[in-house]
């Protein structure tokens, strides 16, 4: 759910499939959408899908969600800032929720994911919301290690979204990981 002070940063948007959806999804309840990209041409991409779906000239009431692309590389210190005091974007403010879809699966890019979250969302802002979509693959040791990070790093880790699986062993799972059906998991990490 959202409200008209909702404000949300997705990070490693692609072409802004999850940014989409929710801006499509809240038109009811305005709200600011970042989607944010280390690759310039991802950002053309975004921009691109952005318009199709909200035209600049279109007056209706989903066109006060429509998304912004915001270039960003994780663990730019001076790129999170420029991001954060933005005065058309976030204005000084922390995002309420940082979203993420299949974004670990760099190993080399975990610190750097990591840091980027926990700069946009510091031990202070009790209140924002981190999710993140995770498809498990070949190194479960190495994707865990970035889980870990969040609970080692002051914040609570849960994996959310099980209460929709049945508890028949061919279809629950308690944990989401490769020898499972559902190698996906979804986790909500706020700051303890």
């Amino acid at each position: 759910r959202t409200t008209p002070t909702t404000s949300i940063v997705e990070l490693g948007s692609g072409i802004g499939l999850a940014s989409l959806a929710l801006a499509l999804s809240s038109s009811q309840s305005p709200c600011s959408i970042i989607a944010t990209d280390g690759s310039p041409s991802s950002i053309r991409l975004l921009n691109e899908n952005f318009d199709r779906y909200f035209p600049k000239d279109c007056t209706t009431t989903a066109t006060n969600n429509r998304p912004s692309a915001y270039m960003l590389e994780w663990g730019d210190d001076t790129a999170i800032d420029s991001l954060l005091h933005n005065q058309h974007l976030l204005c000084g403010k922390y995002p309420d929720l940082i979203m993420a879809s299949d974004v670990v699966y760099a190993h080399s890019a975990q610190r750097e994911l990591f840091h980027t979250i926990s700069r946009l969302c510091p031990p202070q802002h009790k209140h924002g919301r981190v999710v993140i979509a995770h498809r498990w693959r070949a190194n479960l040791k190495e994707e865990e290690s970035f889980f870990e990070m969040f609970d080692n790093g002051g914040f609570v880790r849960e994996e959310v979204g099980l209460e929709y699986y049945t508890r028949d062993n061919s279809v629950y799972r308690k944990r989401s990981m490769m020898d499972m059906k559902y190698p996906v998991s979804l986790f909500e990490m706020r700051r303890s």
